[in-house]
């Protein structure tokens, strides 16, 4: 038989066990915070990208013996590890390619790269983008015009070494500059042509331009800018005004995610490159309710709804809608 102390001692110890349960339920279901996630409505993969890819793999499909490509042909690692796994090689110089097929990076190679490859008896699957092709094309007329060449480019920059190769190929030099200031290093003509790398920022190309219009007299320039890298970036800078932080999603090495990067920021919100969504820092998000995200032109399908599903909660977002730009050759 209990005494009156024993049983009232009992029952505050069930109290205390049932407060602990509900103090552990409450926990485990707290509310999360509400998050609204907009995406740009241009992301991801452009024409020449996608174009580069997809030729890519069918030539493995269809093509026998080693398929090397030299170089990554696109600057994203996850593509291309998943290309590893499906016997698709890569290699840093051609010396290193002994035997098959060798596939030309979508930035583009000098032709000089291109003879070599025929000399060692290599088949050639060349996946340049269209549009890299038309500013070899474009700096080589300049030149045989009679213009200094000036290209606005990030220096040692796959598409800005075969740009500068393609000119020097018929006797010409290329001068190349990235920032309006970088023009004082240069003794410039009188007659210059400017083009540029096709992922370069429209406004910092026109700012150059007419840094050279105070010197030369003779100025030809030629806006080489791709439809898919304005629309990208006009994108960015929408979702950004909407936003209290973004996620840019892209290759590391890819120049136009990190110009991305850069737009978002200018627009006064934090914005962060990632490569993939196990990058991604809770604290980034802490006091956000508004969560812009975007995607380089290298950037796959797959990992943007990756990312956009974590930060989700685990699924896509309800009115999920991505769209590629808009552009064709």
């Amino acid at each position: 038989m209990y005494t009156v102390s024993t049983l009232y001692s009992k029952v505050l110890c069930i109290i205390e066990i049932c407060v602990r349960k509900v103090i552990m339920v409450s926990a485990v279901y707290e509310p999360r915070a509400k998050r609204k996630i907009i995406l740009a409505q241009a992301a991801g993969f452009c024409f020449g990208v996608k174009r580069a890819v997809e030729m890519t793999q069918e030539a493995r499909i269809t093509r026998v013996g080693k398929l090397t490509t030299l170089g990554p042909i696109i600057h994203n690692e996850q593509v291309i590890d998943r290309m590893r796994g499906a016997g698709i090689d890569t290699a840093l110089t051609l010396d290193l390619i002994t035997e098959g097929t060798v596939v030309m990076s979508a930035h583009g190679v000098a032709p000089s790269q291109l003879a070599q490859a025929r000399a060692q008896g290599l088949q050639i699957l060349d996946v340049t983008c269209p549009f890299v092709t038309k500013v070899h094309r474009t700096a080589k007329q300049l030149y045989e015009q009679g213009y200094q060449i000036l290209l606005v480019g990030d220096k040692g920059h796959t598409e800005v070494r075969g740009i500068v190769g393609a000119v020097e190929e018929i006797g010409g030099s290329v001068i190349v500059i990235s920032l309006p200031h970088e023009i004082e290093e240069f003794e410039l003509g009188k007659k210059v042509a400017i083009v540029c790398q096709t992922t370069q920022n429209s406004d910092n190309y026109a700012r150059i331009v007419a840094e050279v219009c105070r010197t030369a007299t003779d100025v030809r320039a030629i806006n080489t800018i791709c439809n898919a890298t304005d629309e990208l970036q006009d994108a960015a800078v929408r979702m950004a005004r909407q936003c209290d932080v973004a996620i840019v999603v892209g290759g590391r090495k890819s120049a136009n995610t990190q110009r991305l990067r850069t737009i978002c920021e200018a627009q006064g919100i934090p914005a962060y490159h990632i490569e993939t969504v196990e990058e991604i820092e809770e604290t980034w998000l802490e006091g956000k309710a508004v969560i812009g995200i975007t995607a380089g032109a290298s950037t796959p399908d797959w990992i943007i709804e990756e990312v956009a599903a974590h930060l989700n909660y685990g699924q896509l977002p309800p009115d999920w809608n991505l769209h590629h730009p808009n552009e064709k050759c």
